[in-house]
Protein backbone atom coordinates (compact mmCIF):
# COMPACT_ATOMS: atom_id res chain seq x y z
CA UNK A 1 0.00 0.00 0.00
CA UNK A 2 1.64 3.40 -0.97
CA UNK A 3 1.25 6.26 1.87
CA UNK A 4 0.74 10.10 0.92
CA UNK A 5 3.42 11.65 2.47
CA UNK A 6 2.64 14.64 5.10
CA UNK A 7 3.62 17.18 2.43
CA UNK A 8 1.47 16.03 -0.44
CA UNK A 9 -1.45 15.69 1.74
CA UNK A 10 -1.11 19.06 3.32
CA UNK A 11 -0.41 20.56 -0.64
CA UNK A 12 -3.52 18.64 -1.44
CA UNK A 13 -6.09 20.00 1.60
CA UNK A 14 -4.78 23.27 1.01
CA UNK A 15 -5.92 23.20 -2.68
CA UNK A 16 -9.24 22.02 -1.59
CA UNK A 17 -9.30 24.44 0.73
CA UNK A 18 -8.94 27.07 -1.93
CA UNK A 19 -11.40 25.50 -4.10
CA UNK A 20 -14.14 25.17 -1.25
CA UNK A 21 -13.33 28.84 -0.09
CA UNK A 22 -12.15 27.90 3.21
CA UNK A 23 -9.30 30.60 4.10
CA UNK A 24 -10.05 30.20 7.95
CA UNK A 25 -8.96 26.31 7.18
CA UNK A 26 -6.37 27.50 4.81
CA UNK A 27 -4.94 30.19 7.52
CA UNK A 28 -5.18 27.32 10.74
CA UNK A 29 -2.93 25.04 8.24
CA UNK A 30 -0.56 27.60 7.66
CA UNK A 31 0.22 28.62 11.34
CA UNK A 32 0.74 25.52 12.14
CA UNK A 33 3.44 25.01 9.00
CA UNK A 34 5.58 28.86 9.64
CA UNK A 35 9.17 28.30 10.98
CA UNK A 36 11.98 30.43 11.99
CA UNK A 37 14.23 30.78 8.69
CA UNK A 38 17.33 27.73 8.65
CA UNK A 39 20.52 29.18 9.85
CA UNK A 40 19.67 32.13 10.97
CA UNK A 41 19.27 33.37 14.97
CA UNK A 42 15.75 33.95 16.25
CA UNK A 43 15.46 36.90 18.84
CA UNK A 44 13.70 35.50 21.64
CA UNK A 45 11.30 39.26 21.95
CA UNK A 46 11.53 40.14 18.27
CA UNK A 47 10.43 44.30 17.63
CA UNK A 48 9.03 42.89 14.45
CA UNK A 49 8.06 39.58 12.08
CA UNK A 50 9.09 39.41 8.51
CA UNK A 51 7.78 36.40 6.32
CA UNK A 52 10.14 35.26 3.36
CA UNK A 53 9.08 33.28 0.50
CA UNK A 54 11.05 31.98 -2.27
CA UNK A 55 14.17 30.40 0.17
CA UNK A 56 14.34 27.90 -2.66
CA UNK A 57 15.93 30.43 -5.15
CA UNK A 58 19.55 30.45 -5.73
CA UNK A 59 21.25 33.48 -4.35
CA UNK A 60 18.06 34.77 -2.91
CA UNK A 61 18.48 33.25 0.68
CA UNK A 62 22.30 34.52 0.71
CA UNK A 63 20.93 38.23 0.07
CA UNK A 64 18.49 37.72 2.75
CA UNK A 65 21.23 36.32 5.26
CA UNK A 66 23.18 39.40 4.18
CA UNK A 67 20.26 41.87 4.90
CA UNK A 68 18.74 40.52 8.61
CA UNK A 69 21.60 38.20 9.92
CA UNK A 70 22.39 40.73 12.49
CA UNK A 71 19.33 42.23 13.03
CA UNK A 72 18.99 40.52 16.51
CA UNK A 73 15.19 42.33 16.86
CA UNK A 74 13.86 40.97 13.56
CA UNK A 75 12.54 37.47 13.65
CA UNK A 76 12.16 35.65 10.16
CA UNK A 77 9.56 32.70 9.54
CA UNK A 78 8.46 31.13 6.12
CA UNK A 79 5.45 29.08 4.76
CA UNK A 80 5.65 26.19 3.21
CA UNK A 81 7.20 27.52 -0.67
CA UNK A 82 4.07 25.21 -2.11
CA UNK A 83 0.95 27.25 -0.52
CA UNK A 84 0.68 29.88 -3.10
CA UNK A 85 1.45 27.49 -5.56
CA UNK A 86 -1.38 25.11 -4.25
CA UNK A 87 -3.80 28.05 -4.02
CA UNK A 88 -2.96 29.26 -7.53
CA UNK A 89 -3.64 26.26 -8.94
CA UNK A 90 -7.12 25.79 -7.42
CA UNK A 91 -8.23 29.83 -8.43
CA UNK A 92 -6.24 31.43 -10.96
CA UNK A 93 -6.25 30.84 -14.41
CA UNK A 94 -3.82 28.57 -15.86
CA UNK A 95 -2.84 30.72 -19.27
CA UNK A 96 -1.09 33.39 -16.76
CA UNK A 97 2.66 32.72 -16.13
CA UNK A 98 5.57 34.91 -14.84
CA UNK A 99 5.81 36.46 -18.15
CA UNK A 100 2.38 37.33 -19.01
CA UNK A 101 0.20 38.68 -16.35
CA UNK A 102 -2.14 41.38 -17.78
CA UNK A 103 -5.09 40.99 -19.68
CA UNK A 104 -8.12 42.58 -20.63
CA UNK A 105 -9.74 39.20 -21.06
CA UNK A 106 -12.90 39.11 -17.93
CA UNK A 107 -12.83 35.74 -17.59
CA UNK A 108 -9.32 35.74 -16.66
CA UNK A 109 -9.55 38.92 -14.89
CA UNK A 110 -12.70 37.29 -12.48
CA UNK A 111 -9.85 34.66 -11.47
CA UNK A 112 -7.51 37.08 -10.06
CA UNK A 113 -10.25 39.00 -8.18
CA UNK A 114 -11.36 35.88 -6.57
CA UNK A 115 -7.80 34.55 -5.71
CA UNK A 116 -7.02 37.51 -4.21
CA UNK A 117 -10.29 37.81 -1.95
CA UNK A 118 -9.08 34.33 -0.73
CA UNK A 119 -5.80 35.44 0.09
CA UNK A 120 -6.92 38.53 2.06
CA UNK A 121 -8.78 36.33 4.22
CA UNK A 122 -6.52 33.80 4.45
CA UNK A 123 -4.15 36.77 5.65
CA UNK A 124 -6.35 38.36 8.10
CA UNK A 125 -7.43 34.97 9.83
CA UNK A 126 -3.27 33.86 9.88
CA UNK A 127 -2.26 37.29 11.34
CA UNK A 128 -5.01 38.00 13.89
CA UNK A 129 -2.88 35.13 15.77
CA UNK A 130 0.18 35.82 14.81
CA UNK A 131 1.52 39.27 13.26
CA UNK A 132 3.77 39.17 10.51
CA UNK A 133 4.81 43.06 10.11
CA UNK A 134 6.04 42.40 6.51
CA UNK A 135 6.49 39.62 3.48
CA UNK A 136 9.92 39.51 1.36
CA UNK A 137 10.05 37.93 -1.51
CA UNK A 138 12.68 37.61 -4.72
CA UNK A 139 11.01 39.01 -7.64
CA UNK A 140 8.23 41.23 -8.11
CA UNK A 141 6.98 39.35 -10.86
CA UNK A 142 6.00 35.61 -9.95
CA UNK A 143 2.61 35.17 -10.86
CA UNK A 144 1.22 33.42 -8.20
CA UNK A 145 2.04 36.54 -5.94
CA UNK A 146 0.56 38.86 -8.27
CA UNK A 147 -2.62 39.16 -6.04
CA UNK A 148 -0.70 38.52 -2.77
CA UNK A 149 1.35 41.70 -3.11
CA UNK A 150 -2.67 43.46 -3.60
CA UNK A 151 -4.54 41.63 -0.65
CA UNK A 152 -1.19 42.07 1.39
CA UNK A 153 -1.70 45.94 0.50
CA UNK A 154 -5.32 46.14 1.71
CA UNK A 155 -4.54 44.15 5.16
CA UNK A 156 -1.69 47.11 5.29
CA UNK A 157 1.64 44.46 5.38
CA UNK A 158 4.07 45.90 3.65
CA UNK A 159 4.95 43.48 0.89
CA UNK A 160 8.61 43.83 -0.46
CA UNK A 161 10.43 43.02 -3.58
CA UNK A 162 14.23 41.83 -2.69
CA UNK A 163 14.54 41.69 -6.68
CA UNK A 164 17.41 39.12 -7.58
CA UNK A 165 17.61 39.03 -11.28
CA UNK A 166 19.31 42.11 -11.87
CA UNK A 167 22.35 41.89 -14.05
CA UNK A 168 21.66 42.11 -17.28
CA UNK A 169 23.54 42.85 -20.64
CA UNK A 170 22.37 45.48 -22.78
CA UNK A 171 20.42 43.32 -25.04
CA UNK A 172 18.79 41.18 -22.35
CA UNK A 173 17.27 45.03 -21.30
CA UNK A 174 15.64 45.33 -24.37
CA UNK A 175 14.49 41.62 -23.90
CA UNK A 176 12.98 42.14 -20.47
CA UNK A 177 11.62 45.92 -21.41
CA UNK A 178 8.24 44.19 -23.09
CA UNK A 179 7.95 41.21 -20.61
CA UNK A 180 7.60 43.88 -17.68
CA UNK A 181 4.88 45.76 -19.20
CA UNK A 182 3.27 42.50 -20.21
CA UNK A 183 3.28 41.57 -16.24
CA UNK A 184 1.44 45.04 -15.70
CA UNK A 185 1.92 47.23 -12.26
CA UNK A 186 3.69 45.83 -9.09
CA UNK A 187 1.04 46.47 -6.33
CA UNK A 188 2.63 45.75 -3.68
CA UNK A 189 5.04 48.22 -1.41
CA UNK A 190 8.79 48.24 -2.31
CA UNK A 191 11.22 47.01 -4.82
CA UNK A 192 14.63 47.00 -3.79
CA UNK A 193 16.97 46.49 -6.39
CA UNK A 194 21.27 45.81 -7.23
CA UNK A 195 21.28 48.73 -9.53
CA UNK A 196 20.43 52.25 -11.61
CA UNK A 197 20.19 50.05 -14.77
CA UNK A 198 17.55 47.99 -13.14
CA UNK A 199 15.99 50.70 -11.74
CA UNK A 200 15.35 52.34 -15.14
CA UNK A 201 14.29 49.31 -16.97
CA UNK A 202 11.65 48.47 -14.12
CA UNK A 203 10.34 52.22 -14.47
CA UNK A 204 10.51 52.00 -18.45
CA UNK A 205 8.36 48.91 -18.11
CA UNK A 206 5.73 50.76 -15.92
CA UNK A 207 6.31 47.89 -12.98
CA UNK A 208 5.83 50.81 -10.69
CA UNK A 209 6.64 54.43 -9.79
CA UNK A 210 10.09 55.53 -9.13
CA UNK A 211 9.61 56.34 -5.37
CA UNK A 212 8.55 52.32 -5.22
CA UNK A 213 11.74 51.48 -6.48
CA UNK A 214 15.02 52.05 -4.67
CA UNK A 215 18.36 50.86 -5.21
CA UNK A 216 20.36 49.33 -2.56
CA UNK A 217 23.04 46.50 -4.39
CA UNK A 218 23.30 43.32 -4.10
CA UNK A 219 23.43 42.32 -0.08
CA UNK A 220 25.35 39.03 -0.53
CA UNK A 221 28.45 41.05 -1.86
CA UNK A 222 28.37 42.54 1.19
CA UNK A 223 30.48 39.58 2.98
CA UNK A 224 32.98 39.24 -0.06
CA UNK A 225 33.96 42.76 0.77
CA UNK A 226 34.76 42.04 4.91
CA UNK A 227 36.53 38.90 3.47
CA UNK A 228 38.91 40.82 1.34
CA UNK A 229 38.92 43.36 4.21
CA UNK A 230 39.68 41.11 7.03
CA UNK A 231 42.51 39.19 4.54
CA UNK A 232 44.21 42.27 2.98
CA UNK A 233 47.43 41.85 2.35
CA UNK A 234 47.94 38.26 2.70
CA UNK A 235 48.58 35.58 -0.50
CA UNK A 236 45.45 33.28 -1.96
CA UNK A 237 45.01 30.24 0.39
CA UNK A 238 45.92 27.97 -2.86
CA UNK A 239 48.34 30.12 -5.28
CA UNK A 240 48.57 27.68 -7.22
CA UNK A 241 44.59 27.10 -8.15
CA UNK A 242 42.27 28.22 -10.72
CA UNK A 243 38.58 28.41 -10.68
CA UNK A 244 37.03 28.34 -13.69
CA UNK A 245 32.71 29.10 -13.61
CA UNK A 246 31.19 27.10 -16.21
CA UNK A 247 28.86 28.25 -18.72
CA UNK A 248 26.88 26.72 -21.79
CA UNK A 249 26.11 27.35 -25.34
CA UNK A 250 22.84 29.06 -24.56
CA UNK A 251 24.24 30.93 -21.35
CA UNK A 252 21.58 33.88 -20.82
CA UNK A 253 20.28 33.81 -24.12
CA UNK A 254 16.69 33.12 -22.64
CA UNK A 255 14.21 32.77 -25.45
CA UNK A 256 10.41 34.04 -25.75
CA UNK A 257 8.30 31.52 -24.12
CA UNK A 258 4.60 30.69 -26.05
CA UNK A 259 2.15 30.72 -24.38
CA UNK A 260 -0.52 28.17 -26.01
CA UNK A 261 -3.91 30.47 -25.22
CA UNK A 262 -4.39 32.68 -27.76
CA UNK A 263 -5.79 35.70 -25.96
CA UNK A 264 -2.07 35.41 -23.86
CA UNK A 265 0.21 34.17 -27.00
CA UNK A 266 3.59 35.93 -26.58
CA UNK A 267 5.55 35.60 -30.42
CA UNK A 268 8.90 33.59 -30.13
CA UNK A 269 11.60 35.48 -30.85
CA UNK A 270 13.56 33.37 -33.87
CA UNK A 271 16.49 35.43 -33.65
CA UNK A 272 16.84 34.60 -30.33
CA UNK A 273 16.26 30.78 -30.53
CA UNK A 274 19.17 30.88 -33.13
CA UNK A 275 21.82 32.77 -31.14
CA UNK A 276 24.45 30.44 -28.98
CA UNK A 277 28.26 30.80 -28.02
CA UNK A 278 29.09 27.38 -29.39
CA UNK A 279 32.76 28.41 -30.49
CA UNK A 280 33.18 30.55 -27.25
CA UNK A 281 32.29 27.92 -25.24
CA UNK A 282 34.19 25.10 -27.01
CA UNK A 283 37.21 27.21 -27.06
CA UNK A 284 37.27 27.74 -23.57
CA UNK A 285 36.98 24.93 -22.43
CA UNK A 286 39.73 23.06 -24.53
CA UNK A 287 41.77 25.86 -23.23
CA UNK A 288 40.84 25.14 -19.29
CA UNK A 289 41.49 21.39 -19.89
CA UNK A 290 44.95 21.97 -22.12
CA UNK A 291 46.26 24.27 -19.22
CA UNK A 292 45.47 21.57 -16.54
CA UNK A 293 47.07 18.84 -18.21
CA UNK A 294 50.00 21.31 -19.48
CA UNK A 295 50.43 22.79 -16.10
CA UNK A 296 50.55 19.80 -13.50
CA UNK A 297 51.76 22.38 -11.07
CA UNK A 298 48.41 24.07 -10.38
CA UNK A 299 45.17 23.07 -9.48
CA UNK A 300 41.66 23.99 -12.03
CA UNK A 301 38.57 23.77 -10.07
CA UNK A 302 35.19 23.78 -12.29
CA UNK A 303 32.59 25.23 -10.66
CA UNK A 304 28.88 24.02 -12.30
CA UNK A 305 25.64 25.18 -11.16
CA UNK A 306 23.46 22.77 -9.58
CA UNK A 307 20.92 21.59 -11.91
CA UNK A 308 21.95 18.10 -13.25
CA UNK A 309 21.21 19.59 -17.21
CA UNK A 310 23.91 21.95 -17.36
CA UNK A 311 25.93 19.35 -15.74
CA UNK A 312 25.38 16.99 -18.27
CA UNK A 313 26.40 19.56 -21.21
CA UNK A 314 29.47 20.21 -19.39
CA UNK A 315 30.92 17.04 -18.97
CA UNK A 316 29.77 16.18 -22.80
CA UNK A 317 32.08 19.50 -23.08
CA UNK A 318 34.81 17.91 -21.47
CA UNK A 319 34.83 14.96 -23.06
CA UNK A 320 35.12 16.11 -26.54
CA UNK A 321 38.87 16.86 -25.47
CA UNK A 322 39.50 12.98 -25.36
CA UNK A 323 41.02 10.56 -22.66
CA UNK A 324 40.51 10.88 -18.82
CA UNK A 325 40.65 14.43 -16.42
CA UNK A 326 44.17 15.16 -15.65
CA UNK A 327 44.40 14.52 -11.88
CA UNK A 328 44.32 18.37 -11.14
CA UNK A 329 41.20 18.98 -12.68
CA UNK A 330 38.00 18.58 -10.12
CA UNK A 331 34.63 19.75 -10.85
CA UNK A 332 32.43 21.28 -8.24
CA UNK A 333 28.42 20.83 -8.52
CA UNK A 334 26.74 23.47 -6.83
CA UNK A 335 27.25 25.33 -3.47
CA UNK A 336 28.63 28.28 -2.11
CA UNK A 337 31.37 29.87 -4.68
CA UNK A 338 32.59 32.50 -2.63
CA UNK A 339 34.93 30.23 -0.49
CA UNK A 340 36.12 28.72 -4.00
CA UNK A 341 36.97 32.60 -5.04
CA UNK A 342 38.61 33.11 -1.84
CA UNK A 343 40.89 30.10 -2.21
CA UNK A 344 41.93 30.95 -5.70
CA UNK A 345 44.33 32.90 -7.43
CA UNK A 346 42.54 33.49 -10.59
CA UNK A 347 39.09 33.24 -12.05
CA UNK A 348 37.63 32.61 -15.39
CA UNK A 349 34.29 33.00 -16.51
CA UNK A 350 31.91 34.29 -18.67
CA UNK A 351 28.44 36.59 -18.18
CA UNK A 352 28.01 35.13 -14.44
CA UNK A 353 27.03 37.31 -11.36
CA UNK A 354 30.53 35.14 -10.20
CA UNK A 355 32.18 37.36 -11.51
CA UNK A 356 31.35 40.45 -10.01
CA UNK A 357 31.57 38.53 -6.79
CA UNK A 358 35.45 37.45 -7.55
CA UNK A 359 36.22 41.47 -8.26
CA UNK A 360 34.50 41.73 -5.24
CA UNK A 361 37.67 39.82 -3.07
CA UNK A 362 40.26 41.26 -5.07
CA UNK A 363 40.86 38.40 -7.14
CA UNK A 364 42.50 38.40 -11.07
CA UNK A 365 39.52 37.94 -13.14
CA UNK A 366 39.87 36.68 -17.14
CA UNK A 367 37.05 36.41 -19.74
CA UNK A 368 37.22 34.71 -23.14
CA UNK A 369 36.43 36.82 -25.39
CA UNK A 370 36.68 35.24 -28.85
CA UNK A 371 34.23 33.70 -31.20
CA UNK A 372 30.74 34.48 -30.97
CA UNK A 373 31.83 37.05 -28.39
CA UNK A 374 33.64 39.47 -30.90
CA UNK A 375 30.64 39.28 -33.17
CA UNK A 376 28.61 42.27 -33.37
CA UNK A 377 25.59 40.84 -33.23
CA UNK A 378 26.16 39.37 -29.72
CA UNK A 379 28.06 42.08 -28.77
CA UNK A 380 24.90 43.95 -26.29
CA UNK A 381 24.42 40.24 -25.27
CA UNK A 382 27.95 40.36 -23.18
CA UNK A 383 27.78 41.49 -19.48
CA UNK A 384 31.25 43.77 -20.65
CA UNK A 385 33.28 44.22 -17.56
CA UNK A 386 35.10 46.63 -19.09
CA UNK A 387 38.96 47.39 -17.51
CA UNK A 388 38.20 45.70 -14.22
CA UNK A 389 39.00 42.18 -15.78
CA UNK A 390 41.65 40.85 -18.48
CA UNK A 391 40.17 39.28 -21.56
CA UNK A 392 41.57 36.59 -23.62
CA UNK A 393 41.59 37.38 -27.51
CA UNK A 394 41.70 33.87 -28.05
CA UNK A 395 42.30 30.46 -26.28
CA UNK A 396 46.18 30.37 -26.43
CA UNK A 397 45.58 33.69 -24.76
CA UNK A 398 43.89 32.46 -22.23
CA UNK A 399 46.32 29.96 -21.51
CA UNK A 400 48.77 32.51 -21.35
CA UNK A 401 47.43 35.00 -19.17
CA UNK A 402 46.58 32.26 -16.80
CA UNK A 403 50.06 31.14 -16.47
CA UNK A 404 51.26 35.05 -16.38
CA UNK A 405 49.53 35.61 -13.27
CA UNK A 406 50.09 32.28 -11.34
CA UNK A 407 53.60 32.94 -12.13
CA UNK A 408 53.68 36.16 -10.02
CA UNK A 409 53.27 37.31 -6.59
CA UNK A 410 50.34 38.77 -5.60
CA UNK A 411 48.46 39.55 -2.05
CA UNK A 412 44.57 40.27 -1.57
CA UNK A 413 44.31 43.83 -1.38
CA UNK A 414 42.57 45.48 1.45
CA UNK A 415 41.05 47.91 -0.70
CA UNK A 416 39.30 47.84 -4.39
CA UNK A 417 41.43 49.04 -7.07
CA UNK A 418 39.26 51.96 -8.53
CA UNK A 419 38.35 50.30 -11.58
CA UNK A 420 37.29 47.06 -9.84
CA UNK A 421 34.65 49.34 -7.47
CA UNK A 422 33.27 51.28 -10.25
CA UNK A 423 32.34 48.04 -12.56
CA UNK A 424 30.54 46.81 -8.79
CA UNK A 425 28.86 50.12 -8.28
CA UNK A 426 27.40 49.91 -11.82
CA UNK A 427 26.58 46.20 -12.23
CA UNK A 428 25.55 45.69 -8.73
CA UNK A 429 25.18 48.75 -6.80
CA UNK A 430 27.97 47.85 -3.77
CA UNK A 431 31.27 48.95 -4.24
CA UNK A 432 31.21 49.43 -0.04
CA UNK A 433 29.90 46.23 1.39
CA UNK A 434 26.63 48.51 2.68
CA UNK A 435 24.00 47.15 0.52
CA UNK A 436 22.86 44.89 3.37
CA UNK A 437 22.46 47.59 5.47
CA UNK A 438 20.63 49.89 2.80
CA UNK A 439 18.25 46.80 2.87
CA UNK A 440 17.04 46.33 6.05
CA UNK A 441 16.98 50.06 6.56
CA UNK A 442 14.35 50.49 3.78
CA UNK A 443 12.06 47.72 4.95
CA UNK A 444 12.20 49.13 8.68
CA UNK A 445 11.55 52.25 7.16
CA UNK A 446 8.69 50.56 5.16
CA UNK A 447 7.43 48.56 8.44
CA UNK A 448 7.63 51.97 10.45
CA UNK A 449 5.43 53.72 8.27
CA UNK A 450 2.60 51.17 7.87
CA UNK A 451 2.23 50.98 12.22
CA UNK A 452 1.79 55.02 11.76
CA UNK A 453 -1.07 54.12 9.77
CA UNK A 454 -2.13 51.39 12.05
CA UNK A 455 -1.66 53.58 14.63
CA UNK A 456 -3.81 56.25 13.00
CA UNK A 457 -6.64 54.13 12.27
CA UNK A 458 -9.81 53.09 13.76
CA UNK A 459 -9.17 49.56 15.20
CA UNK A 460 -11.12 46.78 13.32
CA UNK A 461 -13.73 44.29 15.17
CA UNK A 462 -12.34 40.89 14.71
CA UNK A 463 -15.05 38.44 12.63
CA UNK A 464 -15.67 35.43 14.34
CA UNK A 465 -13.78 32.48 13.64
CA UNK A 466 -14.53 29.10 12.06
CA UNK A 467 -10.78 27.84 13.03
CA UNK A 468 -8.90 28.95 15.82
CA UNK A 469 -5.53 29.88 14.53
CA UNK A 470 -2.45 29.05 16.81
CA UNK A 471 -0.40 31.87 18.18
CA UNK A 472 2.57 32.15 16.50
CA UNK A 473 5.73 31.08 18.32
CA UNK A 474 9.10 32.51 17.80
Amino acid sequence: MTYLRPKTWLKWILRIAARLNMPRLAAWLLARNLSPLPGLPAPASPACRIMVLNLNKPGFPADVAASFGDAHDVALVSWPTYALTSFSAALLAPELSNKRYATDDPAIEATKQRYRRFLLEVWQALTRSCPIDAVLTANYGYYNQREFAAALQEAGTPFIALHKENVKSPGRLKYWEPIYRARGRFEGSKILVYSETERALQIAGGVADANAIVVTGMPRLDRVHRWRREHGGTAAANPRQVLFFAFWAREKLTAYERVTDARLRVDSNEEWSRRNWNVLCEGTYRAVIELARARPDIRVVLKTKPQSIRLDEVLRSLGEYGGELPPNFSIVKGGDPVELIAESKVVIGFNSTALLEALAAGKTVIVPDFGEARDPAMSELVIDLGDAVQKAHSPDDLKRLVCLELDSPATVPEQLDPTAARTLREWVGNDDGGAGRRVLDSVRREIGRTRDRRTAAKPRRKAPALFSVPACQN
